[in-house]
């Protein structure tokens, strides 16, 4: 017994099936932390989306404007839409639908503007400003309330016009969108959920609020601990079976089986 454990070709064998169980065990710890990080996310975006709007400017200054810490926070803000710096966040969905969500800025206080994604529209409406989405009358002072999400990094992806404003982008890329609006950009922007006066028209549809799901961490793990589970299982069956028909083979004279032979043979 002890020579069949003991041969070359077996104790690779035994490393590679303690490697893989190793290995798989490892991966399932990592999945059961990455849902833990999940949930405490979650969690903390609930808490933060429960609690009462409070006036964007008093959010700003107790955050100090730091963007992981504005996120989700439900605000107020009163001021003036800058139509005209209106661009396209593509490509979204609504109801099963393509179509685009609309980023216009918003100026108040003292000049300063936070984008605000007012909703989707449908995908033919590609020629922002919309007109069939204006939020009011030029000029008009509304007030939006929502919540903040953090602006996203594209790596220069938009379609570019010659006058070098981007028309569409592919994620809210404050920084991208600031080298053409004049007024400074708040770091976070608003995810409207109501407007005070009502847009003129039904659209654009405000997005719909996210979704706290857990993701697939916990499948994964149990699919990592399973797959220890059989190497942990069925790799001593080898053994047991390599050590059961060495005398057999050591009567014909056969050499014995490596362990990915005997594993096929006993398929």
């Amino acid at each position: 017994m002890l020579e069949t454990l003991r041969s070359p070709k077996w104790l690779v064998g035994h490393v590679i099936a303690l490697t893989a169980v190793v290995a798989f065990v490892l991966l399932g710890l990592w999945q059961l932390r990455r849902l833990e990080e999940r949930r405490a996310g979650n969690a903390l975006i609930s808490a933060r989306l429960d609690q009462a709007p409070v006036p964007l400017a008093d959010v700003l200054a107790e955050t100090g404007g730091d963007p992981s810490a504005l996120a989700y926070r439900p605000v107020t803000v009163t001021g003036t839409y800058l139509v005209e710096e209106e661009v396209r966040l593509s490509t979204r969905q609504y109801q099963g639908r393509p179509g685009h969500h609309l980023l216009t800025p918003l100026r108040y206080d003292d000049g300063r503007a936070i984008v605000v994604d007012r909703g989707w529209v449908p995908l033919e409406l590609d020629d922002p400003p919309v007109a069939q989405a204006a939020p009011g009358p030029d000029g008009a002072e509304v007030t939006v309330s929502g919540f903040l999400v953090e602006g996203q990094a594209t790596g220069g992806f938009g379609v570019d016009v010659p006058d070098g404003e981007t028309v569409y982008l592919g994620v809210p890329d404050l920084d991208r969108l600031q080298q053409q609006v004049d007024a400074e950009l708040a770091p976070a922007y608003v995810q409207l959920t109501a407007q005070d006066p009502a847009p003129p028209q039904a659209i654009p549809f405000p997005a719909e609020p996210p979704v706290l799901a857990e993701g697939n961490h916990l499948s994964y793990a149990g699919q990592w601990f399973l797959f220890a589970a059989v190497v942990a299982v069925g790799y001593p069956i080898l053994l047991r079976r390599a050590i059961r028909d060495r005398p057999r083979r050591d009567e014909l004279g056969l050499a014995p089986d490596p362990p990915v032979a005997l594993l096929n043979r006993h398929r």
